[in-house]
């Protein structure tokens, strides 16, 4: 029967009948192939050409690299027989009649390159469930982990799905039973990983239990079960399968086709039919383990009747070609009870053969579908258990209208509406469907056609006399042109004027063939029903229920609502709760996610909303890779901006802005990210030729003190010139090693005076690791509107950190061995940090601390009311914004008031009147001190570094550590994969050498390694940059200069000359003359 939108849009009514699903994976698991499969039950392509179409890889660079880049939604139908259990009531006829349901399969098929993790999160806001793939060979990957925890965080019910079977089978020649060892160790680790995720959520269930014990002298801790947690094959939420060739099974399936063949019960069956459970062939019955009694022939269940069935097929059709017996594919047909045409059987597409018999003896779109249907939730069955969750995360939520809330809780269509848009789709809008659009019929649409066809050929034969005329004219142009150039020979120049600027002709700008685009929000609606017509309420995610702020809360009127088919929309009229839909006419009122309610859910004062982007369980890498953009021709540059605006709120991750020189600046996550992008601007958002800057990179600014010079994130970091050395102290009267003094003379009075004290510490990396992980908690506290337990929770955090740095081992043993000149960061800290926090940095929420010791400055508990406050705050936060090596952000730095004197007058109000502009001079005073002291340590650059997850075998293994090595890279970690012969391999690489890193991996190892470079942090040269050759030996060996180069001197330069700032290096001006060499 063909699946039309009307039944489609039938289904959206019901909630219990519709299955919400993404499909979860590392990349080249196996997403799209499986999609595929799921697609051809609907007619949408062909069975045969699953896995070839990669239908919902819609765009040409998805197609050419054969990996998805963004999330695509599509909605099948799927009826599922269910025979009904018999009752005493019901009669023979009634007990086998099987009852027939429809259902309503939303699919999200979303990426696997770590570069577009950001698509992962907004697939699975939408979903209920997730099927989760593995492939078998490969194994539990970094990006399986990163999808599991965002299942995870956002409550969906994972199916795992360990597919490439074949590949065990074709490739790694395993035998079954060791195959299904190595299944089983999959299963454990997919297990492992789930485990740790809910170990990590009872501890902090523990200590919010042991806070309130505290608090309140009672609580009550309610323990949860994880039994439904895990993956047990034996419960049908593990699918077995090979999506290329069509097969898929669960245990259940397998167990209802052996239920007669073994004269077992189905329910009895399935619980033996995975695990260490044997047939005995004299008692016809099943043992475990213990009743082997030393029979080491028996094989499990699984081995048994499951795995060496396929193992034979696979045998019979494709891995012994030569020895293919026709007798035995028959047995084999006639065994299954399948049809295969005699054709088919005599093949030579052995490939295609054995597709067509276990696509239809085990079927990978049923095992899957029947699969969703009886393990996921509905809709209904999930906003039960997620909204909750979502509440209980979402600030002020107890302010939220109860009659929305009560909807949302129970999926309700006639509520108020409520609906989540996790992005912005841009679509061109020759692809929008016209909703007045007549519907052809077959003659029609071929008359159109053979029209089309017919203006076609006339308008290539125009082209080609065109062209023609075009060649002549060119000759003859170029004749003439030569007939200038000759005779320009001779032109006198002695009247020559230098033309105006102003007289230069860019040219006319030119009609730019490129499509209008209409972005779309891609939305789940948790409540009420959605209407064309609609006026709803946008609510951007920095609206606040107790602050309900204008600019952040704007009407709407829903233009178009569409039915998301993949590659297509169909239009709809209205849409009820519990499904994901596609909204027209949110362009200007949404900027990349928000939440629209209905505006009669909300009182006067718009304070009792709901702000779902609120909920952050976003994975996705931040984007650190920046480049400068430009049009090759300036008078398109309001079209950039344009285009640039389109990109920027149709993707979730990519950041523009307009920097200081007036360059237009584009943020993306990685180097496949920016190509995409870079694609997107010059051919779908802005249509002319556009150039952009070499990459550049964030890097930070740190400093380290004796104890920590040969110490860095890594034993095994770089080391260069200088890492165990730190300068002598530049100003010891000012007391001390990044101490420094400065003062501020009255105009009118030079005995009049305001005298500053400052000091510059390095922070302890415990404490700079919980600021730069703790954003969220730093920002409510800086906020004037936060809770006075914000602030608490954070000096109750710093203060454990504190306790725990200053009883360990290490910290002990370093100052018993410098009681002298020691320098502990952690004590000073311990004794002033608590109640003395004036600010973070840089923006108020950075891993940086301005401490005040003088007791004349505001704190987070106390207010003062010194008039030049915000000066000495505001030159902190301009010293740590652009640090004085490189103007990067500072990172790890406490900057102590010590004392602030006012000299020569004890009216302190007066000597601040006579001094002119202080507020200036304070700030500039301020940020040049503040460098000054930080120098005074041992400053250090640090680098942005990638993780890299590599699988290898043995014969590229070396190509892998020299490109690794080339790139100033280091191996962190080497492993063999037991039962394969891959090797994974952990390395980490600077962000700066990684660009066309996986590039040169491909060519090197002939595409037999391919890089997973994840963002990591940053990471301490441990090197001076400042470093020169002093001793006799270093002189002899390194000469005056330094010969051998310093790494991160040469970092430092490169980002000066960027930024054009000055460079202290030696200019070559004349090198072509012979330099005199030194004889012995």
């Amino acid at each position: 029967m063909a699946i039309t939108p009307e039944i489609l849009n039938k289904l959206q009514l019901n909630p219990s009948c519709i299955r919400n699903i993404c499909i979860l994976a590392h990349v080249d698991h196996g997403k799209t192939t499986l999609s595929d499969s799921l697609l051809s039950t609907n007619g949408i392509i062909s069975q045969r050409m699953a896995g070839k179409v990669r239908y919902l890889d819609s765009r040409p660079d998805e197609q050419l690299r054969g990996i998805t880049m963004e999330s695509s939604a599509i909605s099948l139908y799927f009826r599922l027989l269910r025979r009904k259990l018999p009752s005493k009531d019901d009669d023979e006829v009634s007990q086998v009649e099987p009852v027939i349901e429809e259902h309503l399969i939303n699919l999200i098929d979303s990426p696997g390159h770590i570069d577009f993790s950001s698509e992962v999160s907004v697939a699975s806001r939408l979903c209920d469930g997730a099927l989760v793939l593995v492939d078998v060979v490969e194994g539990i990957q970094s990006q399986t982990v990163t999808v599991l925890r965002q299942a995870w965080n956002d409550k969906l019910k994972p199916v795992l799905v360990l597919n490439k079977i074949d590949r065990l089978i074709i490739e790694l020649k395993m035998s079954p039973s060791e195959a299904y060892t190595h299944l089983k160790k999959i299963v454990e680790q997919a297990n492992v990983v789930i485990g740790s995720f809910f170990a990590g959520e009872r501890m902090i269930e523990d200590e919010i239990y042991r806070e309130n014990l505290e608090k309140d002298g009672q609580a009550e801790f309610v323990g949860k079960d994880d039994k439904d947690l895990y993956f047990h094959p034996e419960k049908n939420n593990v699918i077995f399968g090979s999506a290329i060739d069509g097969w898929g099974f669960t245990i259940q399936q397998l167990a209802a086709f052996y239920e007669k063949k073994l004269g077992f019960k189905r329910e009895n069956l399935q619980k033996v039919l995975w695990g260490d459970f044997y047939l005995d062939p004299k008692t016809k019955k099943v043992i475990n383990y213990k009743g082997l009694k030393g029979r080491k022939n028996l094989k499990p269940l699984f081995v048994q009747l499951i795995l060496e069935n396929i193992w034979k097929i696979y045998e019979n059709t494709v891995t012994q070609e030569s020895a293919r017996d026709p007798e035995v594919l028959n047995k084999i047909v006639k065994a299954l009870n399948i049809k295969v045409l005699p054709r088919d059987l005599r093949s030579k597409d052995t490939k295609n053969l054995l597709k067509t018999i276990m696509s239809q003896w085990l079927p990978i779109s049923s095992s899957i579908l029947v699969t969703v249907v009886e393990q996921l939730q509905s809709p209904i069955e999930s906003q039960a258990i997620r909204i909750p969750a979502i509440l209980d995360v979402i600030p002020n939520s107890e302010m939220i209208n109860e009659e929305l809330k009560q909807s949302m809780l129970a999926c309700d269509n006639n509520g108020p509406v409520s609906c989540y848009v996790s992005k912005m789709i841009s679509v061109p809008d020759e692809d929008l469907p016209d909703r007045n659009k007549k519907i052809l019929s077959a003659n029609e649409m071929a008359e159109l056609g053979r029209i089309a066809r017919e203006k076609a050929r006339k308008v290539a034969e125009q082209a080609r006399a065109l062209e023609d005329d075009k060649k002549l004219n060119d000759g003859l142009g170029n004749m003439n042109i030569t007939t200038t150039q000759v005779s320009s020979n001779f032109d006198d120049f002695g009247d020559f004027e230098d033309e105006d600027f102003d007289d230069f002709d860019f040219g006319e700008p030119k009609d730019i063939n490129v499509s209008k685009e209409t972005l779309i929000g891609f939305a789940r609606i948790y409540s009420g029903t959605l209407k064309i017509g609609s006026k709803l309420t946008v609510l951007s995610p920095k609206y606040d229920p107790l602050n309900p702020s204008p600019e952040h809360i704007s009407e709407l009127e829903i233009e178009d609502l569409y039915l998301l088919m993949g590659r297509e929309l169909v239009c709809i009229n209205e849409v009820p709760a519990g499904n994901i839909v596609g909204i027209g006419g949110l362009a200007g009122k949404l900027h990349k996610n928000g939440t629209l309610v209905s505006s009669s859910a909300l009182n006067k004062s718009l304070s009792n909303g709901i702000n779902l982007s609120a909920v952050s369980t976003l994975t996705a890498i931040p984007p650190i890779v920046q480049v400068a953009v430009e049009p090759v021709n300036p008078l398109y540059l309001d079209q950039l901006s344009h285009g640039l605006k389109l990109l920027c709120e149709s993707d979730p991750v990519v950041e523009t802005y307009l920097n200081d020189k007036g360059e237009n600046i584009l943020c993306c996550s990685g180097e496949l990210h920016l190509e995409r992008c870079l694609n997107d601007l010059k051919e779908r958002f802005v249509g002319v030729e556009i150039q952009a800057s070499e990459p550049s990179i964030p890097y930070r600014e740190t400093i380290v003190g004796p104890e920590g010079l040969s110490s860095s994130s890594d034993a095994n970091a770089y080391e260069g010139f200088g890492s165990n050395e730190i300068n002598p102290i530049k100003h010891p009267e000012f007391g001390g090693r990044g101490h420094y003094v400065f003062t501020l003379n009255s105009d009118d009075d030079t005995s009049k005076a305001i005298e500053f004290k400052i000091s510059v510490k390095p922070l302890p990396a415990p404490i700079t690791s919980y600021l730069n992980t703790n954003i969220a908690l730093i920002n409510s506290v800086m906020n004037l509107k936060s809770k006075q337990e914000n602030i608490k929770k954070l000096e109750d955090d710093l203060s454990k950190i504190i306790d725990v740095q200053l009883n360990s081992d290490e910290i002990k043993k370093q100052i018993s061995k410098n009681k002298d000149n020691f320098y502990n960061a952690t004590e000073d800290i311990k004794a002033s940090i608590i109640n003395n926090i004036v600010t973070f940095g840089p923006k108020r929420i950075g891993p940086n601390l301005l401490i005040d010791k003088s007791g004349k400055l505001s704190n987070l508990n106390v207010k003062q009311t010194l008039s030049f406050e915000g000066s000495i705050i505001n030159g902190f936060q301009l010293a740590m914004m652009e640090g004085p090596l490189a103007s990067e952000p500072v990172e790890g730095v406490s900057v102590f008031i010590e004392e602030i004197n006012f000299i020569g007058d004890e009216d302190h109000s007066s000597i601040v009147a006579s001094i002119t502009n202080l507020a200036g001079k304070l700030l500039r005073q301020t940020k040049d001190s503040i460098h000054q002291a930080f120098l005074d340590w041992s400053p250090r650059l640090m680098l942005a570094m990638y993780s890299c997850d590599i699988q290898a075998t043995s014969e590229v293994l070396g190509k892998v550590y020299a490109v690794i090595q080339k790139r100033r890279g280091r191996i962190i970690s080497e492993e063999m994969k037991e039962g394969t012969l891959l090797f994974s391999i952990k390395a980490k690489i600077p962000v700066i050498e990684a660009f066309g890193f996986s590039e040169e991996f491909r060519k090197k190892t002939s595409g037999a390694a391919i890089p997973q470079l994840v963002f990591n942090g940053y990471e301490i040269i441990n090197e001076d940059p400042f470093w020169v050759p002093k001793t006799e030996e270093e002189l002899e060996a390194l000469g005056e200069f330094a010969e051998r180069e310093n790494m991160a001197r040469k970092y430092i330069n490169t980002i000066r000359k960027s930024k054009g700032l000055f460079v202290d290096e030696i200019t070559v001006k004349n090198a072509e003359k012979q330099r005199t060499l030194r004889k012995d």
